[in-house]
């Protein structure tokens, strides 16, 4: 769904959910949470369901499935769901809309699978030769942001190209039909079309637009619950470690809830990347939760994403990204192993 559409969404749906607003503390007894997520890399928290990590950490899991964000953001209102995995982007824009969530955890770096892939008979070596091109992108979406700022980086405005506004799933078939000279898209789309004859020329890491996914909570959750939540981030962190002691178990839980092939969810996999708790916490780290004095890792990748919704239209005012990242819950869970 295209940005323009998620307030009004959000709207209609937070009145159809209002059934789920049991009160928080009601539902949240001795370790029961409900979690949100959404088909996409988050290969740490599939292997921690298949293998029965949330349940051998104390926890009591309800798994709720969304297939966009607008959903997610009412079911978060409505208190119907306590934790979710979700965009960078879309999670300042629900924050911008009276969502009160505070990010703590990031679930997969996919900064190096948003990528812009164009047709074979496309020679695109730098932004100069996307000038009058038709080049398809979600508006709002971090590969949007990356398509941006490599034209940026070029001297050139999305005016300069044939911008088409296209949901990932319609993106393959306008690239089969050759109805589009190129796309930046996410895995495992890029991947398709690269399995198409597609060529990739760059992706947001190469254009410094870091694109992680996610885990956010319940502001007012997390403070009742924060035992709770040390479980859920014991039972994440050793999904972590097992896509590195059962990387093909990891692939093949990909394959199978992305409905993608195996050799494609393998190249997922090897091409995003999983940084535990340890990392994350990691001063030094690119997606530092708690950066160098305050400053740095994802406070800095927040604050360039939010400038560049905000000069988009995208969201009407300044997000507050410093109150919107807590590193203490993974603090406390470290210095507790």
């Amino acid at each position: 769904m295209s940005v323009r559409g998620w307030k009004s969404a959000i709207l209609a749906l937070t009145s159809t959910l209002g059934l789920g607003a049991m009160a928080g503390s009601a539902y949240a007894q001795s370790g029961e949470i409900r979690i949100g997520w959404q088909p996409d890399p988050n290969a740490a928290f599939y292997l921690a369901r298949e293998k029965g990590l949330f349940e051998k950490s104390g926890l009591k899991p309800e798994f709720i499935k969304f297939t966009a964000s607008p959903p997610m953001f009412a079911a978060l209102q409505s208190k119907s769901v306590d934790v979710v995995e979700i965009g960078l982007a879309p999670a300042m824009i629900g924050k911008s809309q009276g969502i009160d969530i505070t990010i703590f955890m990031v679930s997969v770096d996919v900064s190096n699978t948003n990528v812009l892939v164009v047709q074979s008979d496309q020679n695109v070596k730098s932004p100069a030769d996307l000038k009058g091109k038709r080049i398809a992108a979600l508006k709002g979406s971090t590969p949007y942001f990356g398509l941006v700022r490599y034209l940026d980086s070029g001297g050139l405005e999305l005016k300069d190209v044939q911008f088409i506004d296209l949901a990932a799933a319609n993106i393959v078939p306008a690239f089969r039909r050759k109805e589009i000279d190129g796309s930046w898209v996410w895995s495992p789309w890029q991947d398709m079309l690269i399995g198409m004859g597609g060529k990739r020329v760059v992706s947001n890491l190469d254009v410094g637009a870091l694109s992680p996914q996610v885990w956010a909570v319940r502001t007012e959750w997390a403070k009742s619950n924060p035992e709770t939540l040390q479980k859920f981030l014991k039972a994440i962190n050793g999904g972590f470690h097992e896509i590195k002691t059962d990387a093909p178990l990891a692939a093949k839980q990909l394959a199978e809830t992305l409905n993608i092939d195996a050799t494609i969810a393998r190249q997922v996999l090897d091409t995003n990347r999983y940084p535990d708790l340890a990392e994350q916490y990691a001063p030094t780290d690119a997606l530092s939760l708690r950066g160098k004095d305050g400053n740095g890792g994802l406070k800095n990748v927040m604050k360039q994403a939010a400038d560049f919704l905000l000069a988009q239209g995208v969201i009407s005012k300044p997000a507050d990204v410093d109150g919107m990242i807590d590193a203490r819950p993974v603090e406390q869970y470290l210095k507790a192993k």
